[in-house]
């Protein structure tokens, strides 16, 4: 079982898109911590609550 995240976010501007994680059911995360950069990229730190 997966119980903490790395989630890094790409801004990218565009008309639609696909969603990344369709058949998931919904979780409840935690966020933990972020981490932004230069280029625009943040990641989130999140652990899964139960």
């Amino acid at each position: 079982m997966i119980d903490e995240y790395l989630l890094a976010l790409t801004p990218v501007v565009i008309g639609n898109g696909r969603p990344l994680f369709r058949d998931a059911g919904k979780m409840k995360l935690e966020l933990l911590g972020t981490r932004s950069f230069s280029s625009g990229i943040v990641l989130l730190h999140c652990r899964l609550q139960v």
